[in-house]
């Protein structure tokens, strides 16, 4: 006869190969920097005495987060600290580790745009209208313009948050500095020619104090999301 409990120790077993499997995968995924830092983890979590089914669990919701933001230039360290810091959070609970305050997440690609769009477009047009308000009374925006502005605020914003110096990747600062600088050149090429594409009728002249008020609303209307959205990863 079967035990009352064998069914549940089977699901179990089940689980656990599963999640060996899908480890195996995701392992192959890594970069070899990424592969080395598991190795190490793994050769001190053994010292330290830890089981293979709790090891096994434990990576498979590292590998996944490690993954999917290789992506992002993060490394395993970026995220989880060292080796060492993260064995002992692991083994003890102590010090740095999963869900401590130093792990970093970026968000998807269209919470960046979002985010970069309204905090550079928003600043922009703050900037006219602070302009306006100390006595530039021809200060203000076309509106083709302004909305070019905040349409490539958020592509920038995506390429330098892409680009920018990780810990342990080589070559970071120079790419970053690289991508930055082509991206501001990019940007006032097409402000400076963009606008002329299109007919003077479309591109209605906004007075400095309206401009104000729209920068203004950009910049609560970041603030909102960005905390309903939970929009990590961003400049600021």
């Amino acid at each position: 006869m079967r035990k009352k409990n064998e069914p549940v120790e089977q699901d179990i077993t089940q689980t656990i190969e599963h999640k060996r499997e899908e480890n195996e995968r995701l392992f192959d995924q890594l970069t070899s920097k990424n592969k080395e830092y598991m190795v190490k983890l793994n050769r001190q979590l053994d010292e330290g005495g830890m089981t293979e089914e709790r090891k096994t669990a434990i990576y498979n919701d590292m590998l996944k987060t490690i993954v999917e933001q290789q992506a992002n230039h993060l490394t395993a360290r970026k995220i989880y600290g060292t080796t060492t810091d993260q064995a002992i959070y692991l083994l003890e609970g102590k010090g740095k580790g999963i869900g401590q305050e130093e792990q970093v997440v970026q968000s998807e690609p269209w919470k960046i745009y979002l985010d970069g769009s309204l905090l550079l477009g928003g600043m922009f047009a703050l900037i006219t209208g602070v302009s306006y308000l100390f006595g530039n009374e021809t200060a203000g925006l076309g509106l083709i313009t302004l909305i070019l502005n905040f349409l490539l605020s958020g592509l920038a914003i995506m390429v330098i948050t892409k680009y920018a110096p990780q810990p342990g990747v080589k070559g970071g600062f120079l790419k970053y500095v690289l991508a930055t600088t082509l991206t501001m050149i990019a940007w006032i090429i097409v402000m400076s020619f963009g606008t002329a594409l299109f007919p003077a009728s479309l591109n209605i002249f906004i007075p400095g104090l309206y401009t104000l008020i729209i920068g203004i609303a950009a910049f609560g209307l970041r603030w909102y999301l960005k905390k309903k959205l939970n929009i990590q990863g961003t400049l600021l």
